[in-house]
C-alpha cells in the first residue's frame, strides 16, 4: 500500500485504522470482519506528505497538470448528465437538482482527502429463517427449486467516510447521480423506522440478491452493498457498535502497531477464516477442495497484515503474510538462508530493476505439480482408480503429470536437472540489452554446470513438441569461451530463446544479446551493476537476514511512459473521435497535462523491497519513492502495444 497517492487515487478505494474517540468508525464494523483497510486521508499527515517525494512532485508543473486533470472530470461528467435531463423535457427544478448534485459532487476528492475512507467485508455462510426453510420446503415437494437468495451466503461490504458532518450531502449527491446512470433500479429513502437520513437502491430485479443502501450514521457517512437487506445492515452496525466494533480484533491492533514510520494506510485480511468458509461453502461442490487448498500451501495463510506510511522523503510499506506450521506447496518455497548483494550475478551497470530471492527448488517444483493437479480437478488422467483414498489420487495424479513431463521435456527434472540447481534466482532488466519485459534476463545458480548443461541440452530437443511442432533450429555458438544456444522457430515468432551456462549460473533469455552481455560482465570485458552511493547507503540499512531483495528504478519507467504517453493518449483520443463521426464537439485530449518525463522523474530514487522469513511470518519490506502496478515486470511494452493497435484502427 505504499503506492499513495501517487497511484493516481487508487488508495482512495482503501482503509485502515487509527483509533479516535469512542465514536470511532471502526466500531460499525463486525467483530468478526475478515477484511479491513483505511486511508487516513491526505489532509492529517499534511506534513508527511509535504515531505516525502510527493512534496515537490506536487508543488511542480506535474502537480498543475494532475490538478487540471482532476478539475476536468466533474465537466465531463456534467455534460454528461444534464445533456439526458434536456432531452427528455424534465423540468428547470430537475435540472437545478442535477447542477447542484454535481456542484457538490465536484468536492467528492477533496472530502476524501480530508477524511479518508475505510473498507471491510465479511463473508458468513447462509442462515436460513425456519419461515425460509418452510417456503424451501414447500417449494421443493411442489417440484419448484429453493431460490437463490435462500442459498446465497451473507455477505455484507462497507465503505465508510469517517466524521463527513456536514459535509454528507457531497456523497449523497455523487451517489444519486451515479444512481440515475443506472436503469435497472429505483432510489428510495430509507423508510422512518429506519431513523437515519439515508437511501436504497432497490433492484428491479426480485430474484438479485444483492442490496445497495448509504446513510449517516451518527457523522458517519456509511456506504452498504450486501445480500442482508438494507435496514438489518444498519441494525447490525448498531450491534456492532456496542460491543466496540473490530477494535479489540487482533489484527486490527495488530495493524495499528505495524511499522516504525507515520501510518497513512493500514488493514489486514483474517486468511483464516476466508479460506475455511470457502472449503465449507464450496467444498461440497468441488471435491477434494479442502485437501487441494491445502496441497498448494493457501491453507497454511492464517492472515495478512499491513501497513504503509511515509518516513521522510521515502514511502514506507510492511506486508506480513502469517504462515506458521508444517507449510506446504507454495508456502514452502522460500529457503531461511540471507541473501547479500555478494550472492547477485553480474548485471548491467544500467539495470533498470532486479529481483533475487532464494528458494528451494524441489519445492516450487513439488508446488507447481500441485498446483497444476488442482486446476485440471474436473480432468481425468485414468490413474484415479488405483487411489486408495483422496490423497492416494492426489498423489497418483501429480505422478503422472511428473511422467508427462518428462515425456514431453525429454528430462526427469526430479533426478537430472533439481539436484544440480543452486538456490538463488535473479530476474533482471536493462534498457540497453532489450525492451523492458523482452529484456528480461533469468538466471538460475548451479551446483554442478556440467550437469546443468547435459540437462539444458536434453530439454532443448523436447522444445520443438514444446511450441507446437513447428519447424525449430538450435544455433550453437562460442562467445568468449563460452557455448550459447539459440533456438530458432516460426512458432516463436519474434522471440529467439538463448541460453547458457556461465560461471555458476545458467542465464535465460528471450534474445542473444542480454546472454553476450552476462558472459562479457563474467569475463570482466564490461563493467557489472554497483549501487550508486544514495543507494549504497540505504542498502546498509537493509535488515540482515533478507531471503529476497527487490530494486526497482522509477525513473526509467517514468521516463518511457511520459515518453510513450503523448503518442498514445492522442492515438486513442482520435479513435474515439473518428468512431463518433462528429466535429461539432471536437474536444481532443489535453496532451500537454502529459509531464515532462525529466521534471517528474528528477524527484525519483529507487525503490528496494527486502523479504524475510522467520519461519512463522513472511515480512516484506518496502522502501521506495513511486511505483505504479505491474512496475516490476516492465509495463511499457503494454502502452506500446495498445498505442500501434490504435494507430492500426485509426487508419483502417
Amino acid at each position: 500500500m505504499s503506492r499513495l497517492f501517487g497511484c493516481g487515487f487508487a488508495l482512495l478505494l482503501l482503509a485502515a485504522p487509527a483509533v479516535r474517540a469512542q465514536d470511532a468508525p471502526e466500531q460499525l464494523l463486525s467483530p468478526t470482519t475478515q477484511l479491513y483497510l483505511r486511508w487516513d486521508g491526505v489532509t492529517p499527515h499534511a506534513a508527511a506528505y509535504k515531505n516525502s517525494v510527493w512534496g515537490p512532485v506536487m508543488a511542480g508543473p506535474t502537480g498543475d497538470s494532475i490538478r487540471t486533470l482532476l478539475a476536468k472530470g466533474p465537466k465531463y461528467l456534467g455534460s454528461e448528465l444534464l445533456a439526458d435531463p434536456l432531452l427528455n423535457g424534465q423540468s428547470p427544478d430537475e435540472l437545478k437538482a442535477v447542477h447542484t448534485d454535481l456542484k457538490n459532487a465536484s468536492k467528492l476528492l477533496d472530502l476524501l482527502a480530508d477524511q479518508g475512507v475505510i473498507v471491510a467485508a465479511e463473508v458468513r455462510e447462509p442462515r436460513p429463517t425456519l419461515g425460509g426453510i418452510g417456503k424451501a420446503v414447500g417449494g421443493f415437494l411442489g417440484g419448484k427449486q429453493p431460490d437463490n437468495i435462500s442459498l446465497f451466503p451473507e455477505v455484507q461490504v462497507f465503505l465508510i467516510v469517517p466524521d463527513v458532518g456536514e459535509r454528507a450531502d457531497i456523497l449523497f449527491s455523487t451517489l444519486r447521480l451515479a444512481s440515475k446512470q443506472m436503469a435497472d433500479g429505483e432510489l428510495k429513502p430509507l423508510p422512518e423506522a429506519a431513523k437515519r437520513q439515508g437511501f436504497s437502491f432497490a433492484l428491479n430485479d426480485p430474484g438479485n440478491p444483492i442490496r445497495v443502501g448509504w446513510w449517516l450514521e451518527g457523522k458517519h457517512f456509511v456506504f452498504y452493498i450486501g445480500s442482508v437487506p438494507v435496514e438489518d445492515a444498519i441494525k447490525s452496525t448498531q450491534a456492532n457498535s456496542a460491543k466496540g466494533g473490530i477494535t479489540g480484533n487482533p489484527l486490527y491492533q495488530r495493524a495499528g502497531k505495524l511499522g516504525n514510520f507515520e501510518s497513512i494506510a493500514r488493514g489486514y485480511i483474517d486468511a483464516n477464516s476466508v479460506v475455511g468458509l470457502a472449503k465449507r461453502l464450496v467444498g461440497p461442490f468441488v471435491p477434494g477442495l479442502s485437501q487441494r487448498v491445502d496441497a498448494i500451501g493457501i491453507g497454511n495463510l492464517k492472515a495478512v497484515v499491513f501497513s504503509s506510511g511515509f518516513d521522510g522523503r521515502e514511502s514506507r510499506a510492511i506486508y506480513e503474510f502469517d504462515l506458521p506450521g508444517e507449510r506446504k506447496g507454495l508456502a514452502k518455497m522460500l529457503k531461511r538462508e540471507p541473501l547479500t548483494l555478494a550472492d547477485l550475478p553480474p548485471m548491467p551497470p544500467d539495470v533498470s530493476r532486479f529481483s533475487a530471492l532464494r528458494v528451494d527448488p524441489e519445492a516450487v517444483y513439488d508446488a507447481s505439480l500441485s498446483l497444476a493437479e488442482a486446476l485440471a480437478y474436473e480432468q481425468e488422467f485414468g490413474v484415479e482408480v488405483d487411489g486408495k483414498d483422496l490423497d492416494d489420487v492426489m498423489r497418483l495424479r501429480k505422478a503422472y503429470l511428473e511422467r508427462e513431463l518428462t515425456k514431453l521435456s525429454g528430462v526427469d527434472f526430479r533426478q537430472d536437472l533439481l539436484p544440480y540447481l543452486g538456490d538463488k534466482i535473479v530476474m533482471f532488466q536493462s534498457p540497453t540489452e532489450g525492451l523492458s519485459l523482452f529484456g528480461t534476463v533469468v538466471c538460475i545458480s548451479v551446483k554442478d554446470p556440467g550437469k546443468i548443461r547435459t540437462a539444458a541440452d536434453r530439454i532443448q530437443r523436447g522444445l520443438q513438441t514444446l511450441v507446437g511442432g513447428g519447424p525449430m533450429k538450435v544455433r550453437s555458438k562460442q562467445f568468449l569461451g563460452e557455448e550459447i544456444r539459440e533456438v530458432y522457430g516460426r512458432d516463436l515468432n519474434v522471440l529467439t530463446p538463448t541460453y547458457t551456462v556461465s560461471g555458476d549460473w545458467l542465464v535465460i533469455a528471450v534474445h542473444p544479446q542480454p546472454v553476450q552481455g552476462f558472459i562479457l560482465r563474467q569475463k570482466g570485458k564490461l563493467a557489472a551493476w554497483k549501487p550508486d552511493a544514495e543507494t549504497a547507503a540505504r542498502m546498509a540499512k537493509m535488515p540482515k537476514d533478507p531471503v529476497g531483495i527487490q530494486f526497482c528504478n522509477p525513473k526509467s519507467t517514468v521516463q518511457n511512459l511520459c515518453t510513450i504517453g503523448p503518442l498514445f493518449v492522442s492515438t486513442i483520443g482520435n479513435l474515439g473521435i473518428r468512431q463518433n463521426n462528429s466535429g461539432e464537439d471536437f474536444d481532443p485530449f489535453d496532451v500537454g497535462l502529459i509531464p515532462n518525463g525529466h521534471e517528474l522523474s528528477q524527484h525519483l530514487f529507487p525503490n528496494l523491497t527486502y523479504t524475510r522469513d522467520d519461519g512463522q511470518t513472511v515480512r516484506i519490506e518496502v522502501n521506495e519513492s513511486f511505483s505504479i502496478p505491474l512496475e516490476f515486470i516492465g509495463v511499457e511494452p503494454l502502452s506500446f502495444g495498445f498505442t500501434f493497435l490504435g494507430v492500426f484502427l485509426s487508419v483502417n
